[in-house]
């Protein structure tokens, strides 16, 4: 049974409400001596990083925030490794902070019990029970209330977010027409696995700190940082949500500025940073494909337990026995490509697209019929038994449904952005770092 997790929403005394901030905060700064070398020394951890309309944020959040945005990008917590990603993940809480006052004038909140359950499903995705998932925050430096907020952050500036921008969001039957025509005239030639980081420029002035923001983030992807995480933690693209995954996509959804660079990068490469009017891209390209009319293509993923030649009855029960237990913890081809690491040998992790026609009988039942993001069963495949995982899966059909709702997220996104640029003009911000 899981641990219960703490109650962060119940309501406080006045008068118990300064023992429990020092409490907190010894608590911290005791990490931060503990857990390794932090970048501001224990007595500089209440002085403002920033102050958002008279609300502070502290060089203790600073840190803490930063820390846990190293820890996703599986990064080593160095003062060189800090320095580079404060800038960013400062400007990043500036932005939730100006979100959370604006759901607080409108009176907007989630419930603890929907946190809850986003926590929940994050350990899950870590392959960990809810309390063991507290103690490894807590093994490298994080407090839990770190991520507790920014999931409470992330949920409450969605829920305003439905609430007043979408009722406005307003998509015409020809503009899904245009989308569905574009799309199907796109289902033969060359598609892209395009994965972005977008860095918002509201003027000129700050199209160069965008820059060097961009290269800080370059050099830390080089140095082995994850593309989703930091993509994740510093974003301000609608994908932010989704590790900056833009699936399958033709160079005519892209900006052009950006499509022109996608089509020179090699699968596996990170461009340099890319300006445009709007703001400041860095895209990795995973994949391309080449389509083609009337052909079915799947972007396949497998896990293998490998087997020698020959190998009896015991060693294949083991075998299936370990690709089962392996196929209950696969919830996305994110969770396949990690254990697929994890299980390592050749025959693991990404098969790119495969085209249904060249696949023996058996497994092209399997993929027809296989939901994106689930595991197979157990198979018997060259070399051992193992899991197919469809990622994607392209037939030359368009889902006019799911154009329609690409597009209102599309609109939405753009309007969100609008609103907090609107946040940041009206606002008095003091970057104190």
């Amino acid at each position: 049974m899981n641990a219960p997790l703490p109650d962060r929403s119940r309501p406080r005394e006045p008068m118990a409400r300064p023992r429990r901030l020092i409490r907190v905060t010894l608590l911290a700064v005791g990490l931060l001596f503990a857990l390794g070398p932090a970048p501001a020394l224990a007595q500089n951890t209440l002085r403002a990083a920033a102050v958002v309309n008279d609300e502070v944020i502290s060089m203790l959040d600073l840190s803490m925030r930063t820390r846990l945005a190293l820890l996703s990008a599986g990064l080593e917590a160095t003062r060189e490794n800090f320095e580079r990603l404060q800038p960013q993940v400062l400007r990043s809480l500036v932005d939730e902070r100006l979100q959370m006052q604006e759901a607080a004038r409108l009176d907007i909140s989630v419930e603890k019990q929907e946190v809850d359950r986003a926590f929940r499903r994050l350990a899950a995705q870590n392959r960990m029970e809810p309390q063991a998932f507290l103690n490894f925050l807590q093994q490298n430096s994080v407090l839990p209330n770190v991520l507790f907020d920014q999931i409470r952050n992330g949920l409450t500036w969605n829920l305003l977010l439905n609430r007043r921008l979408r009722p406005e969001v307003d998509i015409s039957d020809d503009e899904v027409d245009q989308q569905v025509t574009r799309l199907q005239a796109a289902s033969s030639g060359t598609q892209y696995r395009v994965y972005e980081i977008f860095l918002e420029v509201e003027n000129v002035l700050q199209e160069q700190e965008a820059i060097e923001t961009a290269n800080r983030l370059i050099t830390q992807l080089g140095g082995g940082a994850q593309f989703t995480a930091i993509a994740r933690q510093v974003s301000q693209s609608a994908t932010a949500s989704v590790g900056g995954d833009l699936g399958w996509i033709d160079l005519s959804q892209l900006p052009n500025e950006v499509a022109s660079v996608v089509e020179q990068l090699q699968p596996g490469q990170l461009s340099t940073p890319i300006p445009t009017l709007s703001g400041v891209y860095i895209v990795a390209l995973r994949d391309r494909r080449e389509l083609v009319a009337g052909e079915v293509v799947a972007d396949l993923r497998q896990v293998l337990f490998a087997l020698p030649a020959g190998a009896g009855n015991e060693a294949v029960q083991q075998a299936t026995a370990q690709a089962e237990r392996a196929r209950q913890q696969i919830r996305s081809c994110n969770d396949a490509e990690r254990i697929a690491l994890e299980v390592s040998g050749p025959g693991q992790g990404n098969l790119g697209s495969v085209k249904l026609s060249e696949l023996p009988g058996e497994l092209r039942q399997v993929v027809t019929g296989l939901p994106i993001g689930q595991a197979s069963a157990p198979l018997r495949l060259s070399g051992g038994i193992g899991l197919l995982v469809v990622c994607d899966r392209n037939d030359g059909t368009v889902n006019r449904d799911e154009v329609y709702e690409r597009l209102v997220e599309q609109r939405l996104g753009m309007l969100a952005r609008r609103y907090l640029r609107d946040l940041r003009r009206q606002a008095n911000v003091d970057v104190r770092l």
